[in-house]
């Protein structure tokens, strides 16, 4: 089965050379995670946070936001620099995680109707919430952007 990441590091010099310069840093891998996140934003003009997406872009969806949702939905043993890369793919190739599979993953048959997804923290260490289940509003949990499946 053909690695759709590999791929796109292998065919991407200058992605190749950026993850390349970041892995001789020597730091550890949660550290050059948080390095490639900013940098491959800026190599990619992503919007970074959810007020950098253009506001008549609908579907728009911030590397910050697509981050926290993959790393929700992805086992915490996984190398942290993949779900940056997973999540920089998703926006440069215009996929997006399925808001319903976040939902499924959280409340498994015992899903809420109308369920909101909060992320909430800065940058990198994006964090996903539900309003619901914590029985708080969305700005009492310091999310900075709310979503909820059409």
């Amino acid at each position: 089965m053909k690695n759709a990441l590999l791929d796109w590091i292998n065919k991407d010099k200058e992605l190749h050379d950026l993850l390349s310069g970041i892995e001789a840093t020597g730091k550890s891998p949660i550290e050059q995670a948080e390095i490639g996140f900013y940098k491959i934003a800026e190599l990619y003009k992503l919007p970074l946070m959810p007020n950098d997406v253009p506001k008549d872009d609908e579907q728009g969806v911030s590397l910050y936001e697509e981050h926290a949702l993959i790393k929700f939905l992805e086992d915490n043993k996984t190398d942290p620099r993949g779900f940056v890369l997973s999540a920089a793919y998703h926006l440069v190739n215009g996929y997006r995680v399925d808001l319903y599979q976040v939902i499924e993953k959280e409340f498994r048959e015992n899903a809420l109707a109308n369920c909101r997804i909060g992320i909430k923290g800065d940058g990198f260490n994006g964090e996903v919430v539900f309003p619901q289940k914590e029985t708080k509003s969305w700005i009492e949990l310091g999310c900075k952007i709310m979503r909820q499946p059409i």
